[in-house]
């Protein structure tokens, strides 16, 4: 094993554990835990919900995406140097697939993001009127 392909082997086990680090912080944060960012003693500020949730959605994405890429990258290295994916004219083909299925994907996972978002949003700004309401009630 060459040196160069051990630090490629080393780097795709750091980035799987730091990524998996980036995509724990994230799914770790609670629909309260958002409600308290979002809120104040009296009242929340409307425009923290849709910004928190959209926050997570995409670290929810991006950071399993992340993880994702990395794992790709350790299972190359399983894989014989011998070994052909693609011949001629198929070969030619796969970089132009490959750039119109990730711009594909992109916009797909943007639009289930985005629903994603509204699912949380939902739940912080319920969360927020389960909070206030009692507050409201003794003023």
């Amino acid at each position: 094993m060459s040196a160069a392909t051990f630090v490629q082997l080393l780097a795709a086990c750091i980035g799987i554990v730091g990524s998996l680090f980036f995509a724990i912080g994230i799914m770790r944060q609670s629909i309260e835990a958002m409600g308290r960012l979002a809120g104040s003693y009296w009242d929340w500020n409307p425009h923290m919900p849709p910004t928190l949730a959209a926050q997570k959605a995409d670290y929810l994405f991006g950071g399993g995406l992340i993880v994702l890429a990395f794992v790709a990258q350790l299972a190359s290295f399983f894989v014989p140097i011998e070994a052909t994916a693609f011949n001629g004219k198929q070969a030619a083909l796969v970089p132009w697939v490959a750039a119109v299925v990730t711009a594909g994907i992109f916009f797909l996972l943007r639009f289930v993001a985005a629903r994603v978002a509204k699912y949380y949003e939902g739940q912080i700004n319920e969360w927020l009127k389960q909070k206030v309401a009692p507050q409201q009630a003794e003023t």
